[in-house]
């Protein structure tokens, strides 16, 4: 009877092996090359192309998508920093691909680019001068390859704050801004994003995470030192913010990259291991400096604020305050319903649509 029990357990934790074993493969392998085929791209007159760059002394990795290189392009400036948004476009970019072309660019020490260069040479000399120059250059090759006098630049958090820098520097090379979860100024964000959660856990009434909430506390001292202690508070209040949606849901992001038929299931999984505090260190005391009025008020090209009504990763109220302020010829705030910091997946319909319907005819206009 012991042994018949046994072999039925051992059958059953056999097969339940098994199942796991082809769910990983279909996640990975066989629902990724669906994805990819579905949305396969003609060229001509469209373009997929991923290209290996030499840019300012490093290999880095560019990727082009669109299915008319006629269209308006787009050069997308990651989060992070050292956030490769690249296995998660096939989420929200197809639909898109209709209306413009889109260069992913994994920056330095980023995604795929961190794999083709010593990361610890490249961390010696990254500073904040030198990703703007490598955005600069990269504009510079998108144009020669695709033939535009100029291109539009979407930042997204991080990407936003080169961004500021990129259009204000060189405004004669972009026909417009576009700003995804703007960062305006993060220790000030990072007071209001605690303020939020502490009063929703509160609203809540679950004793367990009002303690957590509560423990937590802005650090004395400048960003600039980026102690354990900014680390630390970071990482805490996000946990707690991703709960409510104000903040990036991590287990979204990693379903999302898990089967993307962008990135190699290895490339995701390195991804997710990296120390990401460490290797862009320098850059993230840039991000903890970063006051977006610094830049001035007055720019030079069409400037779209889109940012999800539930933000407060960076501040949805800031970024709303220091909009007013800005001088543009022409400039457009889209707010995005039922929405954090990632707005192009969590309401994709809607943040797709200002895209589309919303943006795209101003720029062609212009």
């Amino acid at each position: 009877m012991k042994r018949k029990i046994l072999k039925r357990v051992a059958i059953g934790l056999g097969s339940l092996i098994i199942l796991l074993v082809l769910l990983v493969v279909s996640v990975t392998m066989i629902y990724p090359a669906i994805i990819r085929q579905a949305n396969r791209i003609e060229s001509p007159p469209g373009i997929d192309t991923m290209e290996i760059v030499e840019i300012d002394g490093i290999s880095q990795v560019l990727h082009f998508r669109g299915q008319n290189v006629e269209n308006p392009v787009v050069l997308v400036l990651h989060g992070g920093p050292g956030n490769s948004d690249m296995p998660m476009l096939h989420n929200y970019q197809f639909e898109l691909e209709h209306y413009f072309t889109f260069v992913r660019w994994d920056q330095r020490n980023a995604g795929r680019t961190f794999f083709l260069n010593d990361p610890e040479e490249v961390l010696e000399t990254l500073t904040f001068e030198r990703v703007v120059r490598d955005a600069y250059e990269v504009t510079q090759y998108i144009r020669e390859m695709l033939d535009k006098e100029q291109i539009i630049i979407l930042g997204h958090s991080w990407g936003s704050v080169l961004g500021t820098s990129l259009v204000q520097s060189y405004p004669q090379y972009f026909s417009a801004y576009i700003s995804v979860g703007q960062s305006v100024y993060l220790i000030e964000s990072e007071r209001l994003g605690l303020e939020a959660v502490l009063e929703a856990v509160r609203a809540e009434g679950n004793s367990g995470r009002i303690a957590a909430a509560e423990a937590l506390r802005i650090p004395q001292g400048s960003f600039t030192e980026y102690s354990e202690d900014w680390i630390n508070f970071i990482a805490g209040t996000r946990a707690l913010q991703a709960r409510y949606g104000y903040a990036v849901n991590p287990f979204q992001v990693i379903w999302l990259s898990l089967h993307s038929p962008f990135y190699t299931f290895r490339e995701t999984m390195n991804f997710f291991t990296l120390d990401v505090f460490y290797y862009q260190s320098p850059l993230m005391q840039v991000l903890g400096e970063f006051d977006v009025r610094d830049y001035g008020t007055d720019y030079q090209v069409p400037v779209f604020y889109i940012m999800g009504e539930l933000d407060r990763q960076t501040s949805y109220q800031l970024a709303r305050e220091f909009f007013e302020e800005i001088s543009a010829p022409y400039k457009a705030f889209f707010s995005i319903p039922n929405a954090g910091h990632i707005p192009m997946h969590e309401n994709t319909i809607e943040y797709n649509r200002v895209l589309i319907e919303e943006i795209r005819p101003l720029i062609i206009e212009r």
